[in-house]
């Protein structure tokens, strides 16, 4: 039995032979068959199904039973050595079934219960699909190293999980769990990064715990020598390089810090990618390579002054982050959420988009500079301003899937009920769902709450070709809690009207900031009630759709948006915390320092 993707990124023959699986079975060849049964997940694990014919879908139906079957025999051992392997392939075990017919492993949980010798099994096929539930803390129980590695890799395909409530649900239910006698980290960075799009109010508690447990686990081992020199600040960063979210809004500052400090770049290397080291005194790669991370450039520095841009998005900036490098240490928002408990002194944000309750949200001491706290650089696109496709009428949801939830695809379905106007809402989901076959799986769980033909999801495409699938649409919406600020800035560069949802954080406050920097509060929703009424309106009302389009097409952005003065105040920020960082430590005051911003 043979299946081949039909658009994936390898063009790999896949095949299996139940009979092959049934003799080694028989004839108790239980490596052989652990062997064979993990390079047929293999091939799931690196190709993804964006679209199934009958006879591939038979295929995997197929391939599922005789896993299942095979897998929860009582006689079956898997050696200790596999063990590892088939817990890293839980996530896509759980797409695989939830692709197949089968949906959920439930009714072989069922069976592993009443088995002897079941626990890695059991941990293989369990999952935030389930229904099923069983305490977490009797895993740890039972072994704190399985139940480790389990739980670490439970968060790993949490993008693809947070549309479905019940999946989400069980996310949460994971985070709460956070059992201390955790004894191995693995990709936990996915674990810190999640947490927000998890659940914005548990994620505080759950990462301060993950960062205590890296110190206790990872870092406590390492010792930094550090002769800080005044003039000296370090960058350090694994997205310095053109065409990041986080190079587009804090590249002007860290260019501001080179006319008058010596700075030094520390990346991480990836393939392909170089990263910009222009203007920077040295550059120095921190290479994390089979589980082990070359620090020698930091371990004896001069740094009066580390400076993070994007803490979260990578596993090296997490680890970093609860280490000592320098006497000052301060994060922006490359990716916009406290740390809640590393090392991080300060965070330096804007304060026309930070309420006036902001300080709860961070574990650091919020520096505030006038304006949004990043700064703007045109992108390089040249808008065409093409009329937009009207049927259906199309709307862009500039969304990665980890901003997909229950509550907007709520909202996504009022608008299509209170319309007859067919509409088709082009979701971008960027790769996080492009992977381990999480792709046909979330597209299901959008078919839960949107009619098929009322919406099309588009994987990551080059900056160039997104736009131009953006000029296709008629306007936007901003997605919530989670929202954007490239995004909304791309929708405003080609002549799109963005409708945003306000909130009580920077990451759901920033594209409402931005549409009043341009004069267009209109367009900024405050309740469900307000974000689906002033869609709908963009939907009917066509003549005031073309006229605001007019406007934003009309609109000089270099003088509103791309003007770089932001650049200034996050420099005075820099020279303030150096100048005064000795008193400051003293204090034990948590509210937030504004800098003037008067030269």
């Amino acid at each position: 039995m043979s299946l081949s993707p039909t658009k994936t990124t390898s063009q790999v023959q896949w095949q299996f032979h139940p009979h092959t699986l049934l003799d080694l079975y028989r004839q108790q060849q239980w490596e052989a068959l652990s062997e064979t049964l993990l390079n047929l997940l293999r091939h799931f694990e690196q190709v993804t199904y964006l679209q199934l014919t009958p006879q591939e879908h038979y295929a995997i139906n197929a391939f599922v039973k005789h896993f299942l079957y095979l897998f929860t025999q009582p006689d079956y051992i898997i050696s200790d050595r596999h063990v590892p392997e088939f817990l890293k392939l839980n996530g896509v075990i759980s797409n695989l079934v939830a692709i197949s017919n089968f949906r959920t492993t439930d009714p072989w949980l069922l069976l592993l219960e009443q088995q002897p010798n079941n626990f890695a099994k059991l941990l293989t096929l369990y999952s935030p699909r389930n229904r099923r539930q069983y305490p977490i803390q009797r895993f740890f129980d039972l072994s704190p190293r399985l139940a480790s590695l389990w739980y670490c890799y439970s968060f790993t395909r949490y993008a693809g999980l947070c549309a479905n409530p019940h999946t989400k649900q069980r996310l949460k239910d994971l985070m709460a769990a956070f059992d201390n006698r955790l004894d191995v980290l693995v990709e936990f960075h996915h674990m810190n990064f999640g947490a927000t799009y998890i659940d914005g109010e548990g994620d505080s508690r759950f990462k301060a715990k993950l960062n205590a447990k890296i110190r206790e686990l990872v870092t406590r081992h390492i010792t930094i020598r550090n002769q800080p020199n005044p003039r000296r600040i370090g960058v350090i960063s694994g997205r310095w390089f053109s065409g990041t979210s986080v190079y587009r809004i804090l590249q002007p500052f860290v260019k501001a810090l080179q006319e008058t400090y010596e700075v030094v770049l520390y990346y991480f290397p990836r393939n392909g990618v170089t990263p910009d080291t222009s203007g920077f005194v040295a550059t120095y790669p921190l290479p994390l390579s089979n589980h082990q991370f070359d620090l020698s450039p930091l371990i004896e520095n001069d740094l009066m002054l580390v400076y993070y841009p994007d803490i979260g998005m990578d596993a090296e900036n997490i680890l970093l982050s609860n280490l000592r490098l320098a006497p000052i240490q301060v994060m922006g928002y490359g990716h916009p959420v406290s740390t809640f408990g590393s090392e991080i002194d300060y965070f330096i944000g804007g304060a026309a988009v930070e309420p006036a309750t902001a300080a709860q949200h961070y574990s650091e001491r919020l520096i505030l500079l006038p304006g949004l706290g990043q700064s703007c650089i045109r992108p390089p696109y040249q808008p065409q301003y093409l009329p937009p496709a009207t049927h259906p009428l199309v709307i862009n949801c500039s969304w990665y899937a980890q901003k997909v939830n229950p509550k907007l695809l709520q909202l996504l379905r009022e608008i299509l009920r209170q319309t007859q106007r067919p509409l088709l809402f082009q979701i971008f989901a960027g790769t996080a769902v492009a992977t381990r076959n999480d792709f046909l799986p979330f597209v299901r769980d959008l078919q839960r709450f949107l009619p098929p033909r009322s919406f099309q999801v588009i994987l990551y495409k080059p900056y160039s070709e997104y736009m131009a699938l953006m000029e296709r649409g008629a306007f936007a919406l901003d997605p919530y809690p989670f929202g954007g600020g490239n995004t909304v800035v791309d929708s405003l560069l080609i002549g799109k009207p963005i409708v945003t949802y306000e909130g009580q954080r920077w990451y759901n406050r920033i594209g409402s900031a931005i549409l009043k920097e341009v004069g267009l509060e209109e367009l900024v929703a405050r309740s469900d009630r307000e974000y689906v009424e002033k869609a709908l309106r963009l939907v009917e009302d066509g003549d005031y759709r073309q006229q605001l389009s007019q406007k934003l097409q009309q609109m000089d952005l270099d003088r509103l948006l791309f003007h770089g003065c932001e650049k200034q105040f996050f420099r005075q920020a820099i020279d303030y915390l150096i100048a005064n960082h000795d008193a400051l430590k003293q204090s034990s005051s948590r509210d937030p320092i504004l800098i003037a911003g008067n030269g």
